[in-house]
Parts: structure tokens; C-alpha cells; sequence
């Protein structure tokens, strides 16, 4: 090697002068455009005519948007549930793996801009039977090649990649959200399924105590076969509606189940009531909703490595200037005849200019300025829906904790009309059809009430989800 080292210095005055002129010019090569602020894209992406408001237009908690939404629930065992899934599940698994792909990527575009060194070894032998002699040639060479990113397309698509990657990380990061709110939704709708499980024996057991009434009455004289029959064909149904409940029950844990990793075999216990609903969170301001929810700042992100391909496709149509150098040792018997020097060393400068491509690079800019217009138009799409989804759960929070107590009250309403009605009956003084009905709507009001309950649990949990808060103590991430 101390030979190669000596040969490179003898190369000639003007070969080195330009090898220094290369990296000087790599050095101070053309800057980068600079990318579109955060206010360009929102103003880009949304309609002329669309303007963010400094409040939500449903009623709001004004405060600002806190983290560890989970642990407000009050839930121990659906704490214990969401760690359990975010440890195992398989969807989420492959989310993780996304990052590393993308992170990975930044390393290959970026390898791009540094000299890439190879070397290689041989050796030769060729036998003469003629002169019955044998010839044997070896050689060893190391071989540096550098694309010298002079107008800047290596550092666009490297840009473009770290873009990519930070917008994949942060979509991992909404789908942790998206998990934990996931089985938060699928957690209550087992509690849901169980109280109507519950609701549906309590309808058997009221039906089974009004068919022996009616049974009693018929003997007594005082109904006849047809009341029999029409209680017992309500009390098939109310079996055949329990059958159905269990069944929505055990595929609602199976539901649970798979989203934790584990086998889906409808073993997973349910809570029996629900624990107490906290406040309202605060909902903090629209403008701030766009900067901290990660699936938004990922799709900004998504923006700017369009916009870094865009440039980068633009860069492509100019010169591209190239530096190799090759050194190493050849042992031919010829070199040695003639007694020259085995070790050489050869270094080149290379310019490339497009001349005629068939109109495709100028084709791939059109492609990435399209692919960036599609990224700004998909922004856009995030941010309304985004919008949307917290005016929804704002709107449905308040609407639902003012029906629940509506409810509630029908629930006692209609209990007591068919406490009142069954006394009647056995007092002669109401048909059996009368009481029917309205043993048929207390039980109806009462599974409303069980489902209202859970639904207001639901939009709890899209509401926080909408706000773009985290579950946990770690604030939700906005990579910049």
C-alpha cells in the first residue's frame, strides 16, 4: 500500500488541480430550494373559500389538549388491555417495521452522496504446451467512484427520503393511538354486549313469570288458549333474542381478543358495569390540531418529500460530473519483460448531459409535479376530515350526556307502567295484550339505554383520539 501511496503522488499537476477544483465544487454546490412553510401548505391545500376558525363551532372545553387520556378512564383492566395489545399486536407489528424500512431508505439515498470504494483480487495461469510452459498473472485493485452533487439532485431525493421516513414514523405513532382507542372502543363493546346479554335473560325471566300467570288465569277461567300461546310465543322469541345476544357477545371478545394477540376463543372476561365517565378534555383551538395530531404532520411531511422528488426530477435534466480513481498492482509476465512499473493508478473526470431521453426525464418531472399535487390534495383531505371528526365527537358528547338522563328516566318510567299494568291485568281490570306491549317496550327502552351508555363511551374515545392528544403520559409526536 506504501507503493500505491507513492503513485498516487506522482499523478500530473493538472490531474490533482482538478480533483481539488471537484471538491471544492462539491462543497459549495447549489443550496437547496427552500421548502413551503406550514401556513403555504394549509393555504394551498384548502379552498380559497375555506377558513380555519379561531374556535370550534360546537361547544368546546377551552383548554388546552392533554396527554394520558387513557389513564383518565379510570380503568385499570382496560390499562392492562391496551399495554397487552401494544406488546403484541401483529398489525401494529408491521406498522414498527415500516419505520425501520424508512429509516433504512434515508441510509441507501443518502449513500449516494460519498464515494463508493470497491476493490478486487485475481490471478491467471495459462500453460503453453507448445513451448511447455506455464504463465501466471495476478492483480489487485481498489476502485473509488464518486457522483459529485453539484446542483443538488442527491441531496433533494436524500431530503425526500428523510421526509418519507419522518412521515412513516409518525403514522407509526398514530397507529399506536389508533390501537389504544381500538380496543378502548372494543373493551366497552363487550361490557356493551354483556349488559345486553344481561337485559335479554332478565326478558326471558319476565316472560317465563307472565306465562305462568296467564296459564293460571287460563285455568281459572279468566283467559283462554289464545293468551297462552301468544305469551309463549313471546318468550320463544325473547330465548331466541338471548341466543342471539350471547353470540354478539362472544364475537365481540373474540373482536377484543385478536386485537391483544391472543387466540380468539371468547374466554376474555368483561366488566359488568362501566367505570364512572370523567369531564369533557379540553379541546384546545383548530389551528393548533394541524400541528399536533401525527397523522396530519405526516401528511404534511408527505408534502415535502413530494416536493423534494419534484426537485429532485428538475435537477435530473442537467449535467451530472462523476470522479473515479483506480489503483492497484499488475503482475503480467509482459510488464516484467519490458520492466515497467506494476502498480498503477488511473483517475478520470466524467460528464454526463442529457441529450435526448425520449422526453422521459422530462416526462418524470411532470409525474413528480403531479405526485406533489396529489400530496398537497391529500393534506387537505386530512386536515377536513380531521375538522370534521372533532366537530362530530364534540357535537355527540354534549348531545349524549343530555339524552342519557332522558333515558334513564324512561327506563324507570316504563318499569313502573308495567308494574302498574301486570296488578291491573291480575286484577281484571287490563287485557293480557296491554301488559304484552308494554313489558315489550320496557325491555326495548331499557337495551336503548345499555347502548346509549356505550355509545357515549365511543365517542369519548374518538374524541380524544380526534384531538390527537396521547393515550399515555408521552406527548403525541410532531416531527419537524
Amino acid at each position: 500500500m506504501v507503493q500505491l501511496a507513492v503513485s498516487v503522488l506522482r499523478l500530473t499537476r493538472a490531474g490533482v488541480t482538478l480533483v481539488v477544483m471537484l471538491i471544492i465544487a462539491t462543497a459549495g454546490g447549489c443550496a437547496l430550494k427552500a421548502p413551503p412553510t406550514h401556513d403555504a401548505v394549509v393555504d394551498q391545500a384548502l379552498p380559497t373559500s375555506t377558513t380555519i376558525p379561531a374556535t370550534w363551532q360546537a361547544a368546546a372545553v377551552d383548554a388546552p389538549v392533554a396527554n394520558d387520556w387513557l389513564k383518565s378512564l379510570n380503568d385499570p383492566a382496560l390499562d392492562a388491555l391496551v399495554a397487552e395489545a401494544l406488546a403484541n399486536n401483529r398489525e401494529l407489528l408491521q406498522a414498527s417495521q415500516n419505520v425501520t424500512i424508512a429509516q433504512q431508505a434515508v441510509i441507501v439515498v443518502g449513500s449516494k452522496l460519498v464515494p463508493h470504494v470497491g476493490a478486487s483480487v485475481g490471478g491467471r495461469s495459462t500453460k503453453d504446451e507448445t513451448h511447455d510452459g506455464t504463465f501466471n498473472s495476478a492483480s489487485a485493485f481498489a476502485v473509488v467512484g464518486w457522483e459529485i452533487d453539484v446542483w443538488g439532485k442527491l441531496r433533494a431525493q436524500r431530503a425526500a427520503a428523510e421526509a418519507g421516513y419522518q412521515a412513516t414514523a409518525l403514522e407509526y405513532s398514530f397507529a399506536r393511538q389508533s390501537l389504544a382507542a381500538t380496543v378502548a372502543k372494543a373493551w366497552y363493546l363487550t361490557i356493551e354486549t354483556r349488559q345486553l346479554v344481561l337485559v335479554s335473560e332478565q326478558s326471558v325471566l319476565v316472560y317465563s313469570a307472565l306465562l305462568d300467570l296467564v296459564v293460571i288465569r287460563r285455568n281459572a277461567g279468566k283467559d283462554s288458549d289464545l293468551d297462552v300461546f301468544d305469551v309463549r310465543a313471546s318468550l320463544d322469541s325473547a330465548r331466541s333474542d338471548l341466543e342471539q345476544a350471547r353470540q354478539s357477545h362472544d364475537e365481540a371478545r373474540r373482536a377484543l381478543e385478536q386485537l391483544l394477540g391472543r387466540y380468539p376463543a371468547a374466554q376474555i372476561e368483561a366488566a359488568a358495569i362501566y367505570p364512572p365517565l370523567p369531564p369533557a378534555p379540553g379541546s384546545g383551538v383548530p389551528a393548533t390540531l394541524l400541528e399536533r395530531r401525527p397523522d396530519i404532520v405526516a401528511a404534511e411531511r408527505e408534502v415535502l418529500a413530494a416536493f423534494r422528488e419534484e426537485e429532485a426530477a428538475r435537477l435530473a435534466l442537467l449535467p451530472t460530473f462523476s470522479l473515479s480513481l483506480i489503483g492497484g498492482w499488475l503482475g503480467e509476465p509482459l510488464l516484467s519483460v519490458l520492466k515497467l512499473n506494476p502498480w498503477l493508478v488511473s483517475a478520470a473526470v466524467g460528464v454526463g448531459v442529457p441529450i435526448y431521453e425520449g422526453g422521459a426525464l422530462r416526462a418524470q418531472v411532470r409525474i413528480a409535479t403531479a405526485r406533489q399535487a396529489q400530496a398537497v390534495a391529500n393534506y387537505g383531505d386530512h386536515v377536513l376530515t380531521a375538522f370534521r371528526e372533532v366537530e362530530n365527537a364534540l357535537g355527540n358528547d354534549r348531545i349524549l350526556a343530555r339524552r342519557l338522563p332522558y333515558a334513564e328516566s324512561a327506563v324507570r318510567d316504563r318499569n313502573q307502567a308495567v308494574r302498574v299494568a301486570t296488578e291491573q291485568y291480575t286484577a281484571g281490570a287490563r287485557d293480557l295484550l296491554w301488559v304484552s306491549n308494554l313489558q315489550a317496550h320496557a325491555l326495548a327502552t331499557e337495551a336503548d339505554f345499555v347502548r346509549l351508555r356505550a355509545l357515549q363511551r365511543v365517542n369519548r374515545i374518538r374524541l380524544h383520539l380526534a384531538l390527537g392528544g396521547s393515550f399515555d403520559a408521552t406527548p403525541a409526536k410532531t416531527i419537524r
